[in-house]
């Protein structure tokens, strides 16, 4: 979520995690879902389940609900069609539901073990999940599927189905469409697609960003960043108050999703989810710089064309870039800014952030584009979005993006900086080229000390409008009542 400097909450917490490889798709047999066992999640749970959360202020942006469940394979029904295939089936429904995705525990996959989610149209599948994919804990979180029933199928050889197992205890119930089940875009209409011909000159950089999902019930955007060794390490770089590492929603619970696009420039909103990821183990992050760095269970799959995007931590002010991001959710869109951002202590509940402040000459961000990248006129990431004003019904507010030079060494332990992580070796090194996984890395080189910069002007805390739900004094009155609800931040070090 786009966060008003004003109201900020943060979380760490430690986490491994898993990958789908979903390149070879299931065809569901659908023929045989009448005689499928349906758990029907009662209607009353997630009315009372979502408004709870809508009385807590969210930081992060919230599409779904958390539903706790104690369903296991007894629930469902085998049968064998071959002697190489034995089949378990569950059918999940929640009624009005705009997507479904699932929190799995004490998971054991057999060898020759596969498990998908999908529909019960049979229009997406998700999957398949594999022994290599659960965590060390034995858990496992599901990309979603838009439908308000969906089908968990395990697949294992015949031989092996006794020592298959696994807990379905939560559905997370989706009461916003970040699937585009409703085929329509639901972000402001200055926003840019990164198809348009505005984006030419950051094709390279659009393939590191991602929309992601936390504990099946939040939305940001993040990206794969390089690092001084250029050695193709695949971390991935957020806004700590997406709030990855509480106890609810640890960095092994985030789902990535690539290359999540329209195929034409202002046309209908017809992005893929296919190419998505699950899992991850929680890296460092730090409150006043407003970052988190957590490691990809797995490197993305050749398949999904990815790119590692570089970085400048030198402080210098950036005099014209972009910044690329998935407003409400919606297929990645690309803002740019011509005059040069400045240095900012934005007030942020109390605490001083450390921020790039820019504003836009076109586009803008929105909820969902929280943690997004700000990339300076040399294809360098300088910052990630805590918040702002910005909106395309308020084209001059400013947006307010953690600096990257100061996360740099923010605390002294290495799980509260970037520095031990992106530069192990401690080269001096401040700016690091993009590195594309297909190709030799570009040199890394240290520029010339740059002239001091003048001393930061104070930003006062910005009043959101438009898409933002803490515009007004009456948020900041249910911020101060349920602020202190929330999860205490548990961080390993």
């Amino acid at each position: 979520m786009r966060l008003t400097p004003a109201l900020l909450l943060i979380a760490a917490l430690p986490a491994a995690a898993a990958l789908p490889a979903n390149l070879d798709r299931l065809q569901p047999d659908l023929s045989r879902l009448a005689t499928t066992p349906r758990f029907e999640l009662p209607v009353a749970d997630v009315v009372n389940a979502r408004r709870l959360a809508d009385t807590k202020p969210g930081i992060a942006q919230r599409f779904a609900v958390g539903l706790p469940t104690a369903l296991q394979l007894s629930d469902g029904s085998w049968e064998t069609t071959d002697s190489e295939t034995a089949i378990w089936r569950l059918r999940l429904h929640s009624n009005g539901a705009r997507s479904l995705n699932l929190e799995l525990a004490r998971v054991r996959l057999p060898a020759g073990a596969q498990l998908w989610l999908y529909d019960s149209a049979g229009k997406v599948t998700q999957g398949p999940y594999t022994a290599a994919h659960v965590n060390r804990d034995g858990r496992l979180w599901t990309a979603a599927v838009a439908a308000e029933d969906a089908v968990l199928e395990l697949r294992v050889p015949p031989s092996q189905r006794d020592a298959a197992h696994m807990q379905i205890v939560q559905v997370n119930h989706g009461y916003r469409d970040i699937l585009k089940a409703g085929g329509e875009s639901k972000s402001g209409s200055c926003n840019i697609d990164t198809v348009c011909a505005q984006a030419n000159a950051w094709r390279d950089d659009l393939r590191s960003v991602a929309r992601i999902t936390i504990g099946g019930t939040y939305l940001c955007t993040g990206q794969l960043i390089n690092n001084v060794r250029q050695d193709l390490t695949p971390f991935f770089i957020t806004a700590d108050h997406c709030l990855i590492g509480e106890s609810d929603t640890p960095a092994e619970s985030v789902v990535f999703y690539w290359n999540y696009a329209t195929s034409s420039c202002g046309g209908a909103p017809d992005g893929s989810l296919e190419q998505n990821q699950s899992g991850s183990t929680f890296v460092a992050d730090n409150t006043a710089s407003d970052f988190t760095l957590v490691r990809l269970a797995q490197t993305p799959p050749a398949e999904f064309n990815i790119y590692y995007a570089g970085f400048d931590i030198s402080g210098v002010p950036p005099q014209s870039g972009a910044g690329i991001h998935h407003p409400q959710g919606d297929e990645k869109r690309i803002s740019l800014y011509d005059t040069p951002a400045t240095q900012a202590q934005a007030n942020i509940e109390g605490r001083t952030v450390d921020a790039w402040r820019v504003n836009w000459s076109q586009g803008t961000t929105e909820q969902g584009s929280s943690g997004s990248g700000l990339w300076n006129q040399d294809h360098r990431l300088i910052g990630v979005l805590s918040g702002g004003e910005a909106s395309c019904d308020n084209r001059g507010g400013n947006d307010f993006y953690g600096r990257l030079d100061v996360a740099w060494t923010a605390e002294p332990q290495a799980a509260g900086q970037l520095k031990a992580h992106l530069d192990p070796d401690d080269s001096g090194v401040t700016s690091v080229p993009g590195r594309d996984p297909t190709r030799a890395a570009d040199p890394v080189t240290t520029p010339a000390p740059a002239p001091t910069p003048p001393p930061p002007t104070v930003a006062p805390a910005p009043t959101k409008g438009g898409s933002s739900p803490f515009a007004g004094s009456l948020d900041l009155v249910l911020l101060a009542l349920f602020g202190f609800a929330r999860f205490r931040r548990v961080r390993r070090v």
